[in-house]
């Protein structure tokens, strides 16, 4: 996205997106490292840290998903823009579902550490 375009407006929203989805896969690595925690050190509490940021990636996803909609309805991108905003919509989806497996795993260490 090093390449300028004619509206600062538009490079304003690609820039923003892409620090959305950078906040959003620290988000998800952060879970994944406080889930392999929580189940090493049996953490209740770290576990549900997890889950607690769980429900802050689900709307990043969202969020980023209704902007990049927007834009492409908007400023109708060229095709290259097009394919980064497609790509962007995938890895997403990918880190929504990462976030997804980390909290999968919270939950079992909940259980874990609640049948004794």
């Amino acid at each position: 996205m090093s390449d300028k375009h004619l509206s600062t407006q538009y490079d304003a929203e690609l820039s923003a997106i892409s620090n959305q989805v950078m906040h959003m896969g620290g988000l998800a690595e952060s879970q994944v490292a406080q889930a392999i925690y929580a189940l090493t050190r049996l953490s209740a509490e770290t576990a549900e840290r997890v889950l607690d940021t769980e429900n802050k990636v689900n709307q990043l996803e969202m969020e980023i998903d209704s902007e990049l909609s927007t834009i492409i309805a908007r400023r109708q991108p060229t095709a290259r823009d097009l394919r980064l905003l497609v790509a962007i919509s995938k890895m997403i989806a990918n880190l929504e579902r990462v976030g997804d497996e980390a909290a999968r795993i919270a939950r079992t260490v909940k259980r874990l550490i609640d049948s004794g």
